[in-house]
């Protein structure tokens, strides 16, 4: 990818718009057995009318000794089957035990465009691609940039139920993974560098639900909708780098999802990798409705091509 032109943006939603055209329709994050949850650090590999209202963050402290509590709303609208565009935007509220300063903004507002390309339902492998932009001066009080980031994004999700049933106890496990770039429109603002970040993660994922329809039945009602995970985030600059810049930072993200029929809430701890990541443990919890579930005739429904 040349990191210094947007060339690989561009040819990223070109080859995601041509995939679009051989795309089949799935259901928010369904292949073959699997439902794929979404999830917190890392999106999921699915393309759904869904909703998440809200998603609220603690984030752990950071060098300053500053706290962040940020409060999001995110909407997704298909367009076609497997093809959806999605709004993202919120509140957040900074709060400090030193000098450093407090405040209170909205950060600016980010768009995808997203293809659910591939399926490959008897082995639960599921992939798709899109391309984001977080939009410059459209944030709040200094909640924001004054340029654009333009971020390519892959998302990946394998389930395990196609092992033998010998391996039963193994076959709910499923791992999701994802890589982007993060590509500043503008590489030095008020002359310090913009670097370009490369931003990577997975999760682990231990679905009760798939097990209760796979496997065995679990008997207590609440239980069987639980779906225990642990996710992996990491973010480093490759590029245009301020001098000391350069190093990992990342969170490890322990929880629980419990997922109904259209409906999911999902809990995490928030905890840094590394100083550089933050200090102390914070805490993200979302409700995540799925719309094609609750209205799969009007609201939830591909504006073209959908089923009738």
């Amino acid at each position: 990818m040349s990191i210094r032109s947007y060339s690989a943006a561009f040819g990223a939603s070109a080859a995601m718009l041509a995939a679009l055209w051989i795309s089949p329709a799935f259901a928010h994050a369904v292949c073959g057995s699997r439902i794929f949850p979404a999830t917190l650090g890392i999106d999921d590999p699915g393309v759904g009318d869904e909703i998440a209202l809200p998603t609220v963050t603690a984030q752990p402290l950071n060098s300053s000794n500053q706290q962040e509590f940020d409060a999001s709303i995110s909407y997704t609208k298909t367009i076609f089957p497997g093809f959806g565009l999605s709004i993202q935007d919120g509140p957040s509220w900074v709060t400090t035990t030193s000098q450093a300063q407090g405040g209170y903004g909205w950060g600016d507002i980010s768009t995808e465009a997203k293809d659910n390309f591939f399926c490959l339902a008897e082995h639960e492998l599921m992939a798709s691609a899109g391309v984001s932009v977080d939009w410059g001066h459209t944030g709040v009080n200094g909640f924001g940039n004054t340029y654009n980031t333009y971020s390519p994004v892959l998302d990946v999700g394998k389930g395990f139920g196609d092992l033998p049933t010998s391996l039963n106890v193994l076959r709910p496990l499923a791992i999701t993974a994802e890589i982007s770039e993060d590509i500043p429109g503008q590489y030095v603002t008020g002359g310090v560098q913009n670097p370009v970040n490369l931003n990577w993660g997975f999760t682990l994922q231990y679905s009760l639900p798939y097990y209760n329809s796979n496997v065995a039945a679990i008997s207590n009602d609440f239980v069987k909708h639980l779906i225990p995970i642990t996710e992996f985030t990491f973010s480093a600059p490759i590029s245009n780098v301020p001098q000391g810049g350069y190093g990992i930072t990342g969170t490890v993200q322990p929880g629980v999802i419990y997922m109904s029929d259209t409906w999911q809430f999902a809990l995490e701890a928030i905890v840094p990798i590394n100083a550089a990541s933050g200090h102390n443990v914070g805490v993200v919890g979302e409700l995540h409705f799925f719309l094609d579930d609750i209205f799969p005739n009007s609201l939830g429904k591909p504006i073209f091509g959908g089923k009738s």
